[in-house]
């Protein structure tokens, strides 16, 4: 887990405007309108603020979904839920790809496309998947809750993280420092026991508090916060019973 401003996985920059065979055999994609692609680097550079490292490019059905992770466990006893930040763009063209690419190579295409004043973006070279990557979440069967205030949601990131900064010193082993991380971030927010502390973090840091009242859905063990913005989606880890509404 990561709070404001820590990177992981610093990404090489090698080959990521310029053409070559690699690219040659990978995936492009044409984003509309053309306002989608500043909007994509803006989504990319807020999550290169948590965690530099991958996104996962999902094109079907006529839109392109753009996958981050935000928080996720690290190691079998790790209680952190794993959250996602998600984008959805309305692609130009049908297309079907899945793959796994560096965040930072992305960012980087993009800007070449929109100073090229090209409306075709290739995808970079495939990353190896991290654990996140390889999860899905679900399209069909979400129950709508009790939605929650934007207001709400900022206020426990900021709690979040002073916590975080208050519990953890200057120098500390990182199986303890993934440890103050997974109380603070799993916990759930005030007034909304549904919510955990890192999915106000995600929506907060990702821009998607725009708006004053977020809706809230889940499904079994799987929570997601919506805006005009953009999604959150926790899983939380093992079977998870979010209770009725009335236990807000």
């Amino acid at each position: 887990m990561l709070s404001t401003g820590e990177r992981l996985g610093e990404s090489p920059w090698a080959d990521v405007i310029g053409c070559s065979l690699e690219n040659a055999m990978g995936h492009t994609f044409t984003l509309t309108p053309d306002a989608a692609r500043h909007d994509l680097v803006t989504f990319l550079e807020r999550a290169a603020r948590v965690n530099n490292g991958s996104a996962r490019l999902v094109a079907a059905s006529g839109h392109l979904q753009v996958y981050v992770g935000v928080l996720f466990p690290r190691g079998l006893l790790d209680r952190t839920p794993t959250v996602l930040g998600l984008r959805v763009f309305a692609l130009q063209k049908t297309q079907e790809f899945d793959v796994v690419v560096p965040i930072d190579a992305l960012v980087a295409r993009t800007k070449a496309a929109l100073e090229r004043e090209e409306t075709e973006v290739g995808t970079p070279g495939e990353v190896a998947s991290l654990a996140w990557a390889a999860i899905t979440p679900p399209r069909e069967g979400w129950r709508r809750r009790i939605g929650v205030a934007s207001s709400v949601l900022s206020e426990a990131a900021a709690a979040g993280i002073a916590a975080v900064a208050e519990a953890v010193p200057g120098s500390i082993g990182e199986s303890v420092l993934q440890k103050v991380r997974a109380e603070v971030w799993g916990s759930p927010i005030a007034h909304n026991k549904k919510i955990p502390a890192g999915a106000a973090f995600a929506a907060d840091a990702l821009g998607f508090l725009a708006e004053k009242t977020l809706q809230v859905h889940t499904l079994e063990n799987w929570l997601r916060l919506s805006s005009k913005s953009g999604y959150v989606m926790v899983k939380f880890t093992g079977g998870h019973d979010f209770g009725p509404d009335d236990e807000d």
